[in-house]
């Protein structure tokens, strides 16, 4: 029985890998389950035996990994120790660079963002990352809080207002990083050299002279 569940879960995971690369090469809209089980090397059965909602819970579930993947690296960065700011400082960092670093991260990434139009099956789903995306503004907000009542970021600072410049400015620079690579195999920046440096220059117009010092 132990046998069969570890196979089942591989065969789980590769139909992942596969429908990854698939959706990542034709968007989710004209990706069929024929084309996921030709790519996986398996039946479309096969994909009805894990996945019985179709396609929709099959992009669901590389959804649910990616974000799984982000809190993994999210709770070994918070694991590290040092101040908020610190904390603040490396997972902006991290975050960065693990999309140009991370081929399956950033696939997922260029799906949502560039190859999914509006499809009712995959509501629930859109509404989960958007209340992530809250949630994770909800988070770094409370970083700055800390940082402030530390004496580390100024106390005119709204930790709300640069908690939303920050996600703003940690998306933009990948989404910008993203649509140069899609056109160039040369993008004229890149995440993990100069990632480090976007987010000194941030912090600098938050943090007291004492904070403004890079842990990174």
């Amino acid at each position: 029985m132990r046998r069969t569940k570890e196979e089942a879960e591989v065969t789980r995971d590769k139909l992942l890998s596969a429908a990854l690369k698939v959706f990542s090469k034709k968007g989710y809209a004209t990706t069929t389950l024929d084309d996921i089980a030709r790519e996986a090397g398996v039946t479309r059965g096969a994909i009805y035996w894990h996945f019985k909602g179709g396609k929709a819970d099959v992009f669901n579930a590389i959804v649910d990994t990616g974000f799984a993947r982000i809190g993994d690296l999210v709770e070994k960065l918070m694991a590290e120790g040092g101040t908020p700011l610190e904390l603040l400082e490396r997972m902006m960092v991290r975050l960065m660079q693990f999309c140009e670093e991370d081929d399956d991260y950033r696939a997922l990434q260029e799906i949502t963002i560039f190859k999914m139009s509006e499809d009712p099956e995959l509501s629930l789903k859109l509404e989960d990352k958007k209340h992530a995306q809250e949630e994770s503004v909800l988070y770094i907000a409370d970083l700055i809080k800390q940082a402030r009542e530390a004496g580390e970021v100024r106390p005119d600072v709204d930790p709300m207002t640069a908690a939303i410049t920050a996600y703003g400015m940690l998306n933009g620079i990948v989404l910008l990083w993203m649509i140069e690579r899609s056109v160039t195999d040369t993008p004229q920046f890149s995440l993990k050299d100069q990632a480090a440096s976007f987010v000194k220059l941030y912090l600098q117009g938050i943090t007291t002279p004492a904070g403004c010092r890079s842990k990174v």
